[in-house]
């Protein structure tokens, strides 16, 4: 059993195009105001030491050669800002109009991707949703790679499902490459092959051709991250495939006196100092970026050994706590009431469009809940923000939609549903 595309959403019509174009361009248009409106976002850290640092090297001409080049965040980000600043002196404003692009043309990908997936109702449910989603309109306008990544991701996310659908090796080599552009920008996705290569061995019919994609398919995705990879290891004289923040998000996520930036502030520096009064290994001075990731996420895993030991009954309230903070917190602390707010409505309708999906499942519906599981676990682990879960909620809209779509039909509120049984 399974759900299966009506033929009249399987094809593009001219009526559709013209509504995707319209899609497009009221999102660029909200986006352009939400812009205009707020121009000035304070920067991050993150903003100022690794991305507009790295543009203004590669700027300088100094480029990836240079050591102080930081490998805390995957570089692709820089880059972008880099190129923006050759089209204009103002490089923050270039790279958020930049930006607004991106994500308007994200909620065509979404469109396209829940189309596929579902019917056309609920991808125009979903697309219509985050064309005003204001945690998406969020991400253009400050310096930070979550208005790309999610671009990536999906681009990655549809080319995948044509992959599959057509077993197009052209597609399978685009998604590759696709996910290490996104895993270039962010690298949450460096590990995301290995659970893809289950799903593989599941959706396969034909054991041979998937060997013959998946391999493809792993092998577009390492080349486009080993240029990187060899740069670090030339340079810096260390294995460093994508990033370093890894150990510093783990040690952040490892207690909640580290959650919020005023709180770590105040007790994180207090916490590395007991360590190192205990005997904890500290790196060497002028040791190398990846000592010092390895070190944090040592300092992560004896905070959590330590409340293991003092109260182990406590755990499972603690990671609890994580799971559901992810869906609202911030580093700020600030706004916790508005997100959990705007996106409650979405997460109880998501609840029930899991339901359907487990009644009436779907080939390509995987690949979406594999994504949701592979960030909830990426982020439960680590530090549980908001802002992180971000790029998987198109998904959770479009279950939201299917659950919303499933209760109308069941109280006749909606016409007949646009998928059917095979």
């Amino acid at each position: 059993m399974g759900i299966q595309i009506e033929e009249s959403v399987a094809k593009i019509s001219r009526r559709e195009l013209i509504w995707v174009l319209a899609l497009f361009t009221s999102a660029l248009g909200i986006r352009l105001l939400a812009l205009w409106m707020y121009p000035d976002f304070p920067l991050s850290t993150n903003a100022t030491y690794a991305y507009l640092s790295g543009a203004q090297l590669l700027l300088e001409g100094k480029g990836f050669s240079d050591p102080s080049f930081s490998v805390l965040t995957p570089p692709f980000y820089a880059v972008i800002i880099a190129a923006c600043s050759l089209i204009s002196e103002n490089a923050q404003l270039a790279v958020k109009v930049f930006q607004v692009i991106i994500d308007s043309a994200t909620v065509v990908l979404i469109y396209l991707i829940v189309r596929e997936v579902f019917s056309l109702a609920i991808a125009q449910f979903s697309s219509v949703v985050w064309a005003v989603y204001p945690f998406a309109i969020y991400t253009t306008l400050y310096i930070g790679p979550e208005a790309h990544f999610t671009f990536f991701l999906c681009s990655f996310v549809l080319l995948f499902i044509q992959a599959v659908k057509f077993n197009s090796y052209l597609c399978y080599c685009a998604s590759g490459i696709v996910l290490g552009l996104a895993t270039l920008t962010r690298g949450t996705t460096q590990f995301l092959p290995i659970p893809l290569g289950f799903l593989l061995i599941f959706l396969a019919k034909n054991q041979n051709e998937i060997r013959k994609a998946g391999l493809i398919f792993l092998l577009s995705f390492v080349v486009t991250l080993l240029p990187w990879t060899l740069r670090n290891y030339i340079v810096l004289q260390e294995f460093i495939p994508v990033a370093t923040s890894g150990g510093m998000v783990f040690l952040y996520g490892s207690s909640s006196d580290f959650y919020t930036i005023e709180s770590r502030e105040r007790t994180l520096p207090e916490y590395l100092d007991n360590l190192s009064k205990t005997g904890f290994l500290t790196p060497k001075p002028g040791g190398g970026p990846k000592e010092k990731a390895n070190f944090l996420f040592e300092a992560g895993l004896q905070n959590y050994r330590n409340k293991l030991l003092r109260s182990p009954g406590d755990m499972p309230f603690f990671l609890t706590a994580k799971f559901f903070r992810m869906w609202y917190s911030t580093e700020s602390g600030n706004s916790h009431g508005l997100i959990l707010g705007v996106n409650l409505i979405f997460y109880l309708f998501a609840i029930w469009g899991i339901y359907v999906i487990y009644a009436r499942p779907s080939m390509f519906i995987w690949l979406p809940l594999l994504l949701i599981a592979y960030f909830i676990i990426v982020h439960w682990l680590a530090l549980p923000l908001f802002r992180y879960m971000v790029p998987i909620m198109p998904y959770v809209i479009a279950i939201a939609g299917l659950g919303i779509e499933d209760i109308g039909k069941r109280l006749k509120w909606l016409p007949l549903i646009t998928y059917k049984n095979r």
